[in-house]
């Protein structure tokens, strides 16, 4: 998949030791990534967005076969199970739609319980608070203007910058201490054994240098994009400032999740909830 979004995994395998030629699998924690090394396959958006879509419940409708606004997005706030949708008829003879916990309808009525929702008061519920949300953003395109100027002007960036170019003037010190070190000991002025132990430790050093630079760059790189992910978060609520019906677009751009309680309240789970509080 790394290769699809444009990014570089290092250091998934290493070699035990000089003398031990044995390969060992390294921690998925421990791999080293970098970013943006090479021209994506596809957009990085399109890539998350098929991935969050992988990972819900979505199953069409077996009358109309259309995709439900809520498709994979509802959940039971206490057993956290997916909420299942049904229709009935009032004593008027009009069919609405709603909601049901799924433990409670097809298993038992002792593990939940029903956490019923009319569509009709899911959808006012989320519009509503997605448009509370976005008129909290208090004067959204002066916080995106400052947000554009101070991108690249965060002090961390320079000292990472400074830290790197330090670490690469080592790498160099140390090569030409590598070079040196063969002259020596044709000159007589080294044993083959000392030459041997100079050469690996010069060797590691120099790789230690280079993993502790990628660590740096990915690190210089997610403070350059931090103020670049804050603007395309607020951008994604101001795109949609005043809407008057959902989508599942809109669904998949602004929340996670929704969970809904027993007495039919709801808690909308929304993407850049860390961000907003920031902002907020």
């Amino acid at each position: 998949m790394k290769y699809i979004v444009g990014n570089t995994v290092q250091g998934k395998r290493k070699t035990k030791s000089y003398k031990i030629h044995k390969v060992e699998a390294v921690s998925k924690d421990e791999w080293i990534r970098v970013e943006n090394t090479h021209e994506p396959i596809i957009d990085r958006r399109i890539f998350e967005k098929a991935q969050e879509l992988n990972k819900k419940d979505t199953k069409v409708s077996q009358k109309t076969q259309e995709l439900s606004v809520w498709a994979g997005f509802l959940k039971c706030a206490d057993c956290k199970r997916a909420m299942n949708k049904k229709s009935s008829t009032n004593k008027n003879g009009r069919i609405y739609e709603y909601y049901i916990c799924s433990t409670y309808r097809k298993k038992s009525n002792k593990l939940c319980t029903k956490h019923t929702i009319k569509v009709e008061n899911l959808n006012q519920a989320v519009l509503q608070t997605i448009n509370l949300h976005i008129n909290l953003l208090i004067d959204i395109d002066e916080i995106i203007k400052d947000i554009n100027q101070n991108t690249y002007q965060n002090p961390k960036n320079k000292n990472i910058d400074n830290m790197i170019n330090v670490k690469q003037k080592e790498i160099s010190k140390i090569s030409n201490f590598k070079m040196k070190l063969y002259e020596d000991w044709k000159n007589g002025y080294l044993s083959k054994e000392e030459y041997i132990e100079y050469k690996r430790k010069y060797e590691n050093d120099i790789e230690r240098l280079k993993i502790n630079i990628n660590r740096l760059k990915i690190e210089n790189q997610k403070c350059k994009l931090k103020n670049k992910e804050h603007n395309e978060w607020i951008d994604k609520f101001n795109k949609q400032k005043g809407i008057i019906e959902l989508s599942r677009d809109i669904m998949m751009e602004l929340i996670d999740c929704i969970y809904v309680k027993e007495n039919g309240d709801i808690t909308i789970k929304f993407k850049f909830e860390d961000e907003f509080k920031l902002c907020c």
